[in-house]
């Protein structure tokens, strides 16, 4: 006996069992704790546990189910899923040995339809920044949740401490009796009569707000009447099969909360930058999750609570998958997101030109690239900005223009290698068509101009303040060079220095450290030049060469994060087998400012050479002359793009005739010849359905592809003093066909 006691268990399933298929289904055991301890896949009809007989004679239950998804969190797999799938419970009749099965549901057998439900939002808090208010995205850990109640599940593994009849009689009188003994309010507030099934989350918190605020729901009088019975077996079915109606009451009383509600994190996942986070959920069947969120922020290198609304009228119940989840933080203690990235502590980071374009974004020569069947040297060019008209972008075909900001990252360990300052220089190698200028007309400058970076003080809970640290130009022109603020703000030097109390923080990591205006420069190819200083007691700057490392770049799929700056931006590098060095970093950058040109020809009758001239007419005897339409797309370099249609009458009938594409060769039925680009069509094709005579609007737009590393430049993007620059251009013309 003793030794059957502790040989291990079969679970038999009969030929009658109506299984032709046992390979996904596997026994589970599972302890009063409602925890899995063992799991065994059937083998044939057969699944031989390794748990004894003696382990199974107490409370463990025994349960037949189909595989639990491998993507099922660890803690998620345990008794409460498996009756939620639908497990069969193995009556534990013993033959020995063996627990014999003569029949399984259907359900079991069949496999149970699992989905993955996206839980998505965004965490913000409203931050008071120069007197305006922002709506900033926070860097937080979310903790995901879902919710439920005993009362919708009486016989999952928290019945073991399910509701006593007493509180679910005296929660019964309180909602009985609500409000208790009200003071009628001034003026008097209007009852309201809900007698709605409130499926969606409007009416619920509709519901939900005005018991909160000035309880006036009279719930429906079958609710009131079961309610009012006494009895704790109707009462636990009415709070079943009404809880979207009563769960707002329940909000009201926490102390019953233990008992009525359970709450399970599925998921503890960390924000973006834009305050974003997602996580994706199993569920089971067409089950909906009830999603409840709470929030930590990292404060003092600890994570701390900064947002846990009471249950459960913070539960968003019967959650609708990929629905956006906005949670505002009100917290004191949280300040603004930094993204979380930290750069390199002993190197300088060149992030980018403006927002995107990054170093190895930028063709480096020589390059070429082939644009509608045209080869283009493009050295110097970007491919980081969508161009329009073109469903296809050839590549790197935007040189830089307008305003250009240098974004850089310096390390706080970069002063271990004796460097204090930085400075940008910029010298002409190539005239705006690529031909070089010969070494000794090259003129190198730096690039000068006043350069601070922002940092936040903070003056209360939500208010903070910009406040700037200037970083130079120190020294005399030409020698000059810029402050490398420390990456540490509280080893920075503030003015004024109290705001070092104000809890001060960069407004980024990045900090822009150099500003040129191009317009200011003749179109052409430059190469810009980082160098690295150190201030002499004289007040002189020396270049101060430094372990090639130390120079990074954004990698190229990855903006925020680094790699080694290859050596063809390395200027010049020391060779040398321990310890290589570079003077400098530097690049080559295509600079083009030339606006476009959009200028649509008179149409003209080819038989005749009639033009529509001024007043737009042109008169035909025969529907199949010919109609010549052209117009002039262009920018001194094709870095450009265009979009010519016609319109006739009301446009309710196309003309078909809409071509775009580069402005650089034929493209669309239009040949580009003589800097026109033309087409002939016959009378007839355009009155396409009009009688004798038709109207028709012809509609041209030229646009730059030139790019501040941010935006594309359009024409009203950049202003230098007086003048503003139009990159783009555009044109409109009219026609009228008549044969009178």
């Amino acid at each position: 006996m003793k030794k059957e006691e502790q040989s291990p268990i079969v679970i038999k399933l009969s030929k009658n069992a109506g299984i032709k298929a046992t390979e996904n289904l596997h026994v589970y055991v599972v302890n009063t704790g409602g925890q899995i301890i063992e799991t065994v896949q059937f083998r044939g009809n057969e699944a031989v546990l390794t748990s004894a007989k003696a382990n199974l004679a107490g409370q463990n239950k025994v349960y037949i189910a189909q595989a639990l998804p491998a993507e099922m969190k660890a803690s998620e797999k345990n008794e409460l899923s498996l009756l939620k799938m639908n497990a069969y419970e193995v009556v534990k009749n013993f033959t020995g040995n063996e627990i014999n099965i003569s029949r399984l549901p259907g359900i079991v057998i069949d496999p149970f339809p699992f989905h993955n439900c996206l839980v998505t939002g965004h965490v913000n808090k409203n931050f008071t920044i120069d007197g305006q208010v922002q709506n900033l995205p926070l860097c937080m850990r979310v903790h995901i949740c879902n919710v439920e109640t005993e009362l919708r599940w009486p016989f999952l593994p928290i019945y073991y401490r399910s509701i006593p009849d007493w509180v679910l009689q005296e929660i019964a009188q309180k909602i009985v009796n609500f409000p208790p003994k009200p003071t009628p309010p001034d003026p008097p507030v209007n009852f309201v009569k809900v007698n709605l099934p409130l499926s969606s989350l409007t009416a619920r918190s509709l519901i939900q707000n005005q018991v909160k605020a000035v309880p006036s729901i009279t719930l429906p009088e079958n609710v009131l009447n079961n309610l009012n019975s006494g009895s704790a077996d109707t009462i636990r079915q009415t709070f079943i099969d009404y809880h979207y109606l009563i769960f707002p009451y329940f909000c009201l009383w926490p102390f019953y909360w233990p008992w009525i509600y359970v709450s399970t994190e599925l998921s503890a996942v960390t924000t973006d930058c834009n305050g974003h986070f997602e996580a994706w959920e199993l569920t089971f069947g067409k089950q909906a999750l009830n999603i409840y969120i709470w929030v930590e922020a990292s404060i003092n290198g600890q994570w701390v609570t900064v947002y846990r609304p009471p249950l459960p009228c913070n539960t968003l119940w019967d959650y609708q998958c990929n629905t956006d989840i906005n949670i505002t933080v009100t917290d004191s203690r949280v300040t603004p997101c930094n993204c979380g990235i930290e750069g390199p502590a002993d190197a300088v980071w060149f992030r980018s030109i403006g927002d995107s374009a990054s170093a190895l974004h930028i063709q480096q020569g020589p390059s070429t690239v082939n644009i509608q069947g045209v080869t283009v040297n493009n050295e110097g060019c970007t491919d980081v900005i969508s161009l329009p008209y073109v469903t296809n972008p050839a590549g790197a075909v935007s040189p830089f223009g307008g305003g250009l900001i240098f974004q850089l990252f310096c390390g706080a360990n970069i002063f271990a290698a004796g460097v204090t300052h930085y400075r940008w220089k910029y010298t002409g190698i190539a005239d705006a068509n690529l031909n070089s200028i010969p070494t000794a007309f090259q003129v190198t400058t730096i690039i000068p101009g006043s350069v601070s970076r922002p940092y936040l003080v903070k003056l209360s809970a939500t208010d903070y303040e910009t406040h700037y640290v200037n970083l130079g130009a120190v020294g005399t022109a030409p020698d000059i060079a810029y402050i490398i603020p420390n990456q540490d703000i509280t080893l920075q030097t503030l003015n004024p220095p109290s705001d070092a109390s104000l809890d001060p923080t960069w407004e980024d990591i990045f900090f822009d450290s150099a500003y040129l205006d191009t317009t200011t420069l003749t179109d052409g190819l430059y190469s810009f030049e980082l160098e690295l200083l150190s201030q002499e007691a004289s007040g002189s700057f020396t270049v101060v060469s430094v372990n090639r490392q130390t120079f990074q770049v954004s990698q190229a799929n990855l903006i925020l994060d680094t790699q080694d700056a290859p050596d063809n931006y390395l200027n010049p590098v020391i060779p040398d087998p321990i310890n290589p060095v570079a003077a400098s970093l530097s690049f080559n950058v295509r600079i083009d400012n030339a606006p476009c040109v959009a200028n649509i020809q008179d149409a003209q009758l080819e038989e005749t050479g009639a033009l529509s001239g001024p007043c737009g007419f042109i008169k035909y005897t025969e529907t199949s002359q010919h109609v010549n339409l052209s117009f002039e797309a262009s920018q001194p370099r094709n870095f450009a793009t265009f979009n010519y249609g016609v319109v006739k009458g009301n446009n309710t009938v196309p003309t078909g005739i809409n071509p775009q594409g580069f402005v650089i060769s034929s493209v669309g039925g239009f040949t580009l010849s003589g800097g026109l680009f033309s087409a002939d069509f016959t009378v007839q094709s355009l009155l396409n359905g009009c009688v004798g005579q038709a109207a028709f609007s012809e509609n041209l737009y030229v646009a730059s592809t030139a790019t501040d590393g941010t935006y594309r430049l359009s024409g009203f993007d950049y202003t230098a003093g007086s003048t503003n620059y139009y990159y783009d251009a555009s044109d409109v013309n009219a026609f009228a066909l008549s044969n009178t």
